[in-house]
């Protein structure tokens, strides 16, 4: 199975925000339970700082990768 550039981002893209949305609110849970941060606390909270900037990177790099297959003229959609 060939995988596309294209698919290969958007499925990071996803699974990013998944583990996004799940850190977010393991952190509130963290709150909730105690005022101390805990190193399991500040653990998701860098991670969550860390893909909070990677998914507008990589959503960025979706456009240029489909930019650049249609200046070669090739098909954005179709698996070479």
């Amino acid at each position: 199975m060939n995988t596309t550039p294209r698919v290969l981002l958007d499925t990071s893209i996803a699974q990013l925000q998944t583990l996004a949305s799940f850190l977010a609110e393991e952190m509130g849970e963290f709150r909730q339970k105690t005022v101390i941060a805990t190193p399991e606390a500040r653990a998701c909270k860098e991670i969550l700082m860390t893909i909070s900037v990677l998914i507008p990177k990589l959503q960025a790099a979706r456009y240029v990768v489909v930019d650049e297959n249609a200046r070669l003229g090739r098909c954005v959609e179709c698996e070479e």
